[in-house]
């Protein structure tokens, strides 16, 4: 029998990437084997979940939530991110949940030798290296001279959507395909390509892209996910205006042309930093207070969002 047209979501909104990458665990593997530069080219067979949420050390320290965790027989740990709102601050970000999961792995009187890599694989809806043309970057730790020559344990993958997805001639790989599953199947989708769905992995996670699969409060934050994806680009330009106006003043204060550049940047790296900052904070207070207006369980929001139920309840709404 021939199926109708079918409503299908994002697969680039946070509650459609963890429920595909989050909660099925042979999706998961699929992705990082297709992405991630192995050692030797080995393949990952089989990975368990550890939680998303990277503690620090102390309470005073900088939580993070990244939005897939997993960890090998070995012990090594994969992140993965879906960044939709690009900004240069993220490569900060990367660095700190990789290097924070690598050091969290360290027991009080253990030895650095029982250290295992982590891998980080991130997708970017933005150009995050504007000078480069391919859209897949591998970053590890290599000798300035002698590029033989590498420090084992941090890894760290960007992938460009945007990119991608502007290629005239897109190859055949399992890398290929799940990036057109990122780029090509929109809301707007009704009949997914043949290709895609003959590729069995890619094929189960169209499936769960199917509206119906979706509860109500899954459908309730996808729609708000990207009210908040918009409050967050709206702070980012505000955040850009206003590094812009620090700039000029910073420029004007030193007096040279070099001077007014030099400010420019730094008063545009500042602002941005702010809006993209103010962003997140009004992007998680918006989903939270429409979440428990609308009745929701203080326990279900904050599974869905990520973070304590303490801090939920501690909440001003």
């Amino acid at each position: 029998m021939i199926r109708g047209p079918i409503k299908y979501y994002s697969p680039i909104t946070d509650v459609t990437f963890r429920k595909i990458f989050g909660q099925h665990i042979d999706l998961a593997t699929s992705l990082l084997n297709a992405f991630l530069p192995l050692e030797g080219g080995r393949t990952i067979t089989s990975l368990h979940y550890i939680s998303s949420e990277l503690m620090p050390e102390t309470p005073a320290r900088k939580n993070s939530i990244v939005d897939v965790c997993c960890e090998d027989s070995s012990g090594s740990q994969f992140l993965v991110e879906m960044q939709l709102n690009w900004a240069e601050s993220f490569y900060q970000r990367v660095l700190f949940n990789t290097s924070k999961a690598y050091v969290n792995q360290l027991q009080k009187g253990g030895t650095y030798d029982l250290l295992q890599p982590v891998y980080s694989l991130n997708f970017v809806n933005g150009n995050s290296h504007p000078d480069i043309e391919e859209w897949y970057h591998p970053y590890r730790i290599v000798h300035e001279y002698h590029t033989d020559r590498v420090l084992e344990g941090l890894k760290i993958v960007f992938v460009e959507m945007d990119k991608f997805q502007k290629l005239q001639n897109k190859g055949s790989s399992k890398r290929d395909l799940w990036m057109r599953f990122f780029t090509e199947m929109q809301e707007e989708t009704r009949f997914p390509p043949s290709d895609l769905l003959a590729d069995c992995d890619i094929a189960k996670a169209i499936d769960l892209l199917e509206a119906i699969n979706y509860s109500d409060a899954e459908r309730y934050i996808y729609d708000k996910y990207w009210d908040a994806v918009s409050v967050e680009a709206t702070w980012i330009k505000v955040g850009l205006k206003q590094g812009m106006e620090e700039g000029k003043e910073m420029g004007m204060k030193e007096g040279m042309e070099k001077g007014m550049e030099k400010g420019m940047e730094k008063g545009m790296e500042k602002g941005m930093e702010k809006g993209i900052e103010k962003g997140r904070i009004e992007e998680r207070r918006l989903l939270i207070r429409n979440m428990l207006v609308n009745g929701m369980n203080p326990a279900v929001v904050a599974k869905i969002v990520g973070v304590e139920e303490g801090e939920i309840l501690a909440m001003e709404v």
